[in-house]
């Protein structure tokens, strides 16, 4: 959904018990109206609105964004999933708060405990604090912080967890004082009494389906549709949920067919997945987040038909079909879960990831996707406009090369002193940046990677502004409508890698 079209059904809907619209940026009220929303059932909070719902809009909104996310990281306890991000509206620019109902309420804010009751944020009364307390008991029953037994230690991969605490530190979401991995699983529960719990085995266990077995994810292509039985290719992968994640990537670039198309003018041909990639992320990432690990019979595949490409998951969504194509918060049904990912970087903006699937899916000129909700299953169904069948290994090739092209300037850079260390996840990200930029001929813009990469405005700019630094992309053109383009440098990189 476009920012403007998100404003407008925010400010149709009006201040109620999960929205507030302010005018301007005061953080101890920030706080106080996060805090309320926490300890209730999640909100969003918009800034930059009059009482009369005139779009007033802010100054200096991306310094606003980071001084405001890193204030709720230290002022509130325990530390919350906060987001916040810019909105533009026209020429003025906004920011958008939002936060998940709490999974570890009561929340602090400056000493004090606060609520909504109805449109109004107030100190909580003891009985309501009562309330959030034995509220806070019972999700501690919750399957994915109950004990995984047996697990030790060295049954986790440290290699992931360090990633995650790599890329939160270094995306401010998560305080320093946490970079220690028996620290950081403690910290964020998954490590509790001398015991890892069931959310650690899925996270971060080197093989989850050895004490998890419903952990189990299939990946198949099915070339003959559903009345068919001859699968191409037929996996079932029993990694935690960051090596699935690559598994069933390295699947879609294998197997989605990619587009060929002409330019008429320039007699060129470019080449693009069948389906948006920005797209088919945010359905993996929703199946994996939101899937019933507690249901020994839960299951999740992903399978590729001729002519369409299905992800289907165990669990109950709390939204209807039509309210997922609406803007809606995040009502995450593993919160632990969640907040890892949403550490890890995977979730940038709550309640925006079925948004970002149709309108990726509209700008592609497909079908809008079509979610199946039934009484134990999710299931989210993209259709293609052409038969699919395999990534051609020209375009495999062509996306190695630009990897390695990537890392060994990345390296070279660090060697030399000329850029700081940059972890794994900076990396991949920088790499999903430069691929954003590859796609097209004529160039693109900061939103358009944006759309590509799911990153926020700040982090996109930070990654161009390293890959500026590195000589691998330029921009062209006018500061507001100029775009971004590999270099010569990067393009002979790729190419020699080809040989």
């Amino acid at each position: 959904m476009k920012s403007e079209q998100l404003i407008k059904d925010l400010l149709k809907q009006g201040e109620s018990g999960q929205l507030e619209f302010k005018e301007v940026a005061r953080k101890d009220v920030i706080g106080k109206t996060i805090c309320g929303f926490l300890n209730n059932q999640g909100g969003q909070l918009l800034i930059g609105i009059a009482d009369n719902k005139e779009i007033k809009g802010i100054s200096d909104a991306e310094k606003l964004q980071s001084e405001i996310e890193k204030y709720l990281l230290k002022e509130l306890i325990p530390e919350p999933p906060v987001m916040v991000s810019i909105e533009n509206y026209g020429n003025k620019q906004l920011l958008l708060i939002k936060v998940w109902e709490g999974s570890k309420q009561p929340y602090i804010f400056n000493g004090s405990i606060y609520y909504r009751r109805n449109n109004r944020t107030v100190q909580a009364s003891s009985k309501e604090v009562s309330e959030l307390i034995h509220k806070r008991h019972e999700t501690e029953i919750h399957w994915e912080r109950q004990s995984c037994l047996g697990v030790e230690l060295n049954d986790l991969d440290m290699d992931e967890i360090n990633k995650t605490i790599d890329a939160a530190i270094t995306q401010n979401k998560m305080k320093d004082g946490t970079k220690e991995p028996i620290d950081f699983l403690s910290y964020y529960g998954l490590y509790q009494n001398g015991n890892f719990t069931n959310a650690a085995v899925i996270l971060f266990a080197k093989n989850p389906a050895r004490f998890i077995p419903q952990s189990r994810v299939r990946i198949a292509l099915l070339e003959q549709g559903k009345t068919g039985d001859i699968f191409k290719d037929d996996q079932l992968l029993e990694g935690n949920l960051f090596k699935n994640i690559i598994a069933i990537q390295n699947f879609f670039e294998k197997h989605l067919t990619h587009t060929r198309k002409f330019d008429n003018k320039k007699w060129e041909r470019s080449d693009n997945f069948a389906f948006p990639i920005v797209a088919l992320r945010e359905g993996i990432m929703n199946a994996l987040v939101h899937r019933e690990y507690a249901q020994v019979a839960s299951a999740m595949s992903v399978i590729i038909y001729p002519d369409k490409l299905e992800i289907t998951n165990s669990g109950k969504s709390p939204l209807k079909q039509s309210e997922l194509k609406k803007n809606h918060l995040s009502m995450p049904y593993n919160p632990d879960i969640a907040h890892i990912v949403f550490l890890r970087g995977y979730i940038e903006k709550i309640g925006r990831g079925t948004l970002k699937i149709i309108d990726a899916c509209k700008q592609a000129g497909l079908k809008v996707p079509i979610w199946d909700i039934g009484e134990h299953t999710v299931k989210l169904t993209f259709y293609s406009n052409e038969k699919l069948v395999g990534a051609t290994k020209e375009t495999a090739n062509d996306n190695d090369a630009v990897n390695d092209a990537v890392n060994d300037a990345v390296n070279d850079a660090v060697k030399k002193g000329m850029i700081d260390a940059v972890s794994d996840a900076v990396n991949d990200a920088l790499i999903d940046a430069v691929r954003a930029i590859a796609d097209s001929d004529n160039g693109v813009s900061i939103t358009q990677i944006m759309d590509k990469t799911g990153k926020s405005n700040a982090q996109v700019k930070r990654y161009l502004q390293t890959l500026r630094n590195l000589s691998l992309i330029e921009f062209k053109g006018s500061p507001k409508t100029g775009k971004y383009f590999l270099t010569k440098k990067l393009k002979t990189k790729s190419t020699a890698g080809n040989n």
